[in-house]
């Protein structure tokens, strides 16, 4: 199965699309839900939205957005302790919305994509204010949906799942949007990304573009990715998802 839109084309499998805020994620996903319900009314979309539930249980909210799915009523018991599950939300099932973490918040919105049989499945910023360790836990789950449904998860910068996606779509302000294989993304970084701990800043250059600084005691800890080795006592690191953004965004 493939959607296309804006002249981007997105199928079967795990799809990312990766910038900061207020650069067209979410009117992207939107755009691919409207495409979508047009055709053969196969998608689901989920925003971070849920205010207007804060008062219902994990379980009432997702009862009722069974019943916004169609889902036949002889079935939603089941689907919603699937997707419960599935989630690994049991413990949690009976709490307010209220009263949860960002990551049960979180876990409750992919719960929610899962009760139905969408074949596209389109999760705007789901995974925001996470941490990697919680991002994968929630991405693995996903995966195995990608496995046979078209799955798109807008992350913004620092969001996204390592060593997951099957592609990625790069969206910048100034720039005409990329599609790419993840593999491809990491190769371009690969190899050029470092970290050390320097006595002061290290000037602007051609070639290096500094993605993080820590004031420490005994200096500052500098993450850069460089096409040299960019100090004497340098670590070489794993590139990331966000660094291959930041390279890409660097290029004229």
């Amino acid at each position: 199965m493939k959607i296309q839109v804006d002249g981007l084309q997105f199928g079967t499998g795990y799809n990312g699309v990766l910038g900061p805020r207020g650069v067209g994620k979410t009117r992207l996903l939107k755009k691919m839900a409207q495409v979508e319900e047009g055709t053969n009314g196969q998608t689901c979309y989920v925003s971070r939205a849920m205010d207007s539930f804060h008062e219902l249980t994990i379980k009432e909210y997702l009862c009722y957005m069974a019943g916004t799915k169609a889902i036949p009523r002889e079935d939603v018991t089941r689907k919603v302790n699937d997707s419960i599950e599935l989630m690994y939300l049991n413990r949690w099932a009976d709490r307010t919305i209220g009263e949860l973490s960002t990551l049960m918040k979180s876990k409750a919105l992919v719960a929610k994509a899962l009760l139905s049989d969408s074949q596209v499945l389109l999760l705007d910023e789901v995974l925001a204010e996470l941490s990697e360790q919680e991002r994968m836990m929630i991405g693995y789950a996903l995966g195995e949906a990608a496995k046979e449904r078209v799955v798109v998860v807008a992350s913004n910068l620092g969001d996204s799942l390592e060593g997951l996606l099957d592609t990625l779509c790069l969206l910048h302000p100034e720039k005409e949007a990329a599609h790419v294989s993840a593999n491809t993304a990491y190769s371009w970084v690969e190899g050029k990304v470092w970290e050390y701990v320097a006595p002061k800043l290290p000037q602007a250059a051609e070639g290096r573009i500094v993605t993080a600084v820590k004031m420490l005691e005994d200096g500052v800890y500098v993450r850069e990715i460089a096409d040299f080795v960019p100090y004497e006592e340098v670590s070489q690191v794993t590139p990331t998802l966000t660094d291959a953004y930041l390279w890409w965004a660097g290029q004229r």
